[in-house]
């Protein structure tokens, strides 16, 4: 009896799965990915530090500092071609995206811009301690918005908004 309610339930399982209808994906379109059961937490910026980053000035220049097992990194050194060039840094915001992924947004005064103010978002992996993606926010203002919605985070200026899903940039 326990054999044949076994087979049944398998039966019933396999034919739900099958009541799909397979569409096809409109061409171009781009769909977010299945959310995960993670989402973006804002975390408090009090000054030059947000969560385990910090803003370090030195003489010469600035810092986005993350203090790492092997020492204090740089963040900016995977944003920028020349990190020795930020006139200033400032965290405008920071979201985690589960225990060890980061979302950083930082504001930057690189002598010789024409902007006042360049925006990256940077994603930062603290299990691996690295920065796995980067990109530049589009327009020249100084205020930005931000919008985090389960696994998509959603940031613009002036220009063209950029989203992150999962807390990755790719």
């Amino acid at each position: 009896m326990k054999k044949l309610l076994s087979i049944t339930a398998c039966i019933l399982i396999l034919l739900a799965g099958c009541n799909q209808e397979n569409t096809p994906k409109e061409p171009g379109k781009i769909e977010a990915p299945a959310a995960p059961m993670t989402s973006y937490v804002p975390i408090f910026v009090s000054g030059n530090e947000a969560g385990p980053f910090s803003i370090i000035r030195l003489d010469t220049t600035n810092l986005l500092g993350y203090q790492a097992r092997s020492g204090t990194m740089n963040l900016m050194e995977a944003v920028t071609d020349h990190p020795d060039l930020m006139g200033y840094i400032v965290i405008n915001k920071v979201y985690s995206f589960g225990p060890d992924r980061y979302v950083l947004i930082v504001s930057t005064g690189e002598n010789g811009r024409s902007c006042p103010a360049t925006t990256y978002a940077i994603s930062f992996d603290t299990k691996n301690e690295y920065v796995d993606g980067a990109t530049g926010i589009d327009g020249c203002a100084e205020a930005l918005d931000s919008l985090a919605e389960g696994n998509k985070l959603t940031i613009k200026k002036d220009g063209a908004a950029t989203v992150i899903y999962n807390g990755v940039i790719k």
